[in-house]
């Protein structure tokens, strides 16, 4: 059974990470390259936003009584073979992990225009799965 009050604030986190990094969507690419504060920002906000959602699925994983996924990239993959998200979506998303590795444990090769061209993506694609999730409160 899904313990919906860690759900529900783990939802919240997610809301709120998605807010704050909506405020980045506006910026030019100079605003973005010229400021090392807003690329960083935003850099943590995804890392922050796919850490909250693997959680999220390794969560509704385990209180299914599912093993825990093996990887973040399989959380998206593990949550849509059980029904919690389209596995359209779970194919869009997953890869997002690989984004957020690079920006944890890669930091020298961070593409800056790799990671502004992606703020509207994550956006979208983590207000898809926001409202999926937000189906079991």
């Amino acid at each position: 059974m899904v313990d919906k009050e860690v759900l529900q604030r783990k939802l919240q986190k997610l809301q709120e990470y998605l807010n704050e990094i909506e405020s980045y969507q506006t910026l030019t690419w100079e605003d973005y390259q010229n400021s090392k504060q807003v690329r960083r920002a935003v850099e943590r906000l995804i890392q922050l936003i796919v850490d909250v959602a693997v959680d999220i699925n390794t969560h509704f994983l385990v209180d299914s009584g599912k093993p825990p996924p093996d990887n973040a990239y399989n959380s998206f993959i593990k949550a849509a073979e059980n029904g919690f998200i389209p596995m359209k979506l779970a194919e869009e998303i997953a890869p997002s992990t690989g984004e957020r590795n690079i920006i944890v444990h890669d930091y020298e090769i961070i593409d800056d225009a790799i990671v502004f061209e992606s703020i509207p993506e994550v956006i979208a694609m983590y207000n898809r799965y926001l409202q999926h999730f937000k189906q079991y409160l």
